[in-house]
């Protein structure tokens, strides 16, 4: 075999090789993009956004410049920065992050979903916290003004809105409690008959105040408990103003009252 013909055979048995193992790196490559993309959109559907982010940027080592795996990594970010952004109470930029990821165009489509509900939901949210604030600073006003009844009929409108006790609103609810609290502890002062609120609703700390009671009267009825057989360990701080309560209203010691709590 003449030399030329030699090489020649022997630099198509070369090309076929790397040829072939062009082809096959090719498709374990798209193999491995397809299995990663999967498994960033099944993370996406159970909530678990970090993974999928993992999953995505894996995506994208396999195929830098896939176009897909780009837009559903920044998708995801972008939807996780949104709800970042409700824990730190920025609603007004979590409903801006929600309705870029809700335009993003050949996104994910349960991505799409879930951020267009959110942008609405925080819609109403920013309206009524800006409603509430405006009616909580006439309350406030009206309380300074000494007009309790009337401020806390200002309040009667955050106090009773229906989701008033969702996370969104938790500063409000709790300025609003605050100044009730406050107004009926007046009103009671100046002879008023206000119905104290419901206690399964205070903090122990809050139910003591109400009622007068100072933490050494706490300690004092916890000793008198003990002493009398009642294992005070199993008793909240809230349990044991109750007692305390109980034995004003049936004027009794807490002594006498022990043998129920036994």
């Amino acid at each position: 075999m003449k030399r030329w013909l030699w090489w020649t055979v022997i630099g198509l048995f070369l090309a076929f090789i790397f040829v072939g193992y062009g082809v096959t790196k090719r498709v374990e490559t798209a193999k491995s993009y397809k299995s990663a993309l999967e498994l960033g959109q099944a993370y996406v559907n159970d909530g678990n956004y970090s993974a999928a982010k993992i999953s995505f940027q894996d995506a994208l080592k396999k195929k830098p410049n896939a176009k897909t795996a780009k837009v559903y990594l920044e998708q995801t970010k972008c939807y996780e920065q949104g709800l970042d952004q409700i824990e730190d109470k920025q609603y007004s930029k979590a409903r801006t992050s929600f309705q870029q990821v809700a335009s993003k165009n050949f996104g994910l489509g349960i991505l799409v979903k879930r951020a267009s509900e959110k942008q609405m939901e925080l819609k109403e949210v920013i309206a009524q916290l800006k409603s509430f604030e405006q009616i909580y600073a006439r309350a406030d006003s009206l309380a300074k003004n000494y007009e309790y009844t009337s401020s806390n009929t200002q309040l009667a409108v955050i106090l009773g809105y229906g989701s008033i006790k969702d996370n969104y609103y938790d500063d409000i609810y709790q300025k609003a409690q605050a100044l009730k609290r406050s107004n009926d502890a007046e009103l009671r002062a100046l002879g008023y008959n206000i119905q104290p609120p419901v206690e399964d609703e205070l903090s122990a700390a809050q139910l003591a105040q109400q009622n007068n009671i100072s933490k050494a009267q706490l300690k004092q009825a916890k000793v008198e408990l003990q002493k009398n057989g009642v294992n005070v360990t199993d008793l909240d701080d809230k349990q044991v103003i109750k007692v305390i309560l109980q034995a004003r209203d049936e004027q009794k010691s807490v002594s006498e009252l022990a043998e129920e709590y036994k």
